[in-house]
């Protein structure tokens, strides 16, 4: 079985330096773990003295939900909330969060990239590999022959 190995990083976005404490325990009810590791959520001061935000570590963001047991212990997780979490937010961001993601499985092919973007008004947008792109037309206008388009873009 192959084991996804990925690593994330952020901007350093400054955050409202008073909403340090919600920041954290917004991120306190979502677990952000991997195969082998957890992303570290840092919300301190720079060397600039500006408050700011920073996601990294060696596991693909996709934050869950833990589920757990009448005793207390995470039994399961529920995944798919990171549109959630960058809303919860995102009312404490001063300027725009991204949130890159690369990985893979054994160098097997697809490889994952992923980017999550939000501002401070909750906008979220997510973009990643295409994988599976359509052939683009030819034009005479775009300067490239159907010889380089086939190739990839070189003129072989």
């Amino acid at each position: 079985m192959a084991t996804l190995q990925a690593a994330t990083s952020s901007t350093w976005s400054r955050v409202d330096p008073d909403a340090k404490n919600r920041i954290e325990a917004i991120a306190e009810e979502y677990d952000f773990w991997g195969a082998f590791d957890e992303l570290n959520i840092d919300v301190k001061e720079n060397s600039d003295g500006d408050t700011i935000i920073s996601i990294h570590g060696y596991a693909s963001f996709d934050p869950s939900k833990p589920i757990h047991d009448e005793d207390g212990s995470v039994v399961d997780r529920e995944y798919g909330h990171a549109e959630e979490f960058l809303k919860r937010i995102a009312p404490h961001l001063e300027e725009q969060l991204v949130i890159e993601t690369v990985g893979y499985e054994k160098c097997r092919f697809p490889l994952l990239a992923g980017q999550w973007s939000v501002w401070p008004d909750g906008t979220t947008q997510y973009d990643s590999f295409d994988h599976s792109p359509d052939k683009p037309e030819t034009s005479v206008q775009d300067g490239q022959s159907d010889d380089a388009v086939e190739s990839g873009g070189v003129a072989q």
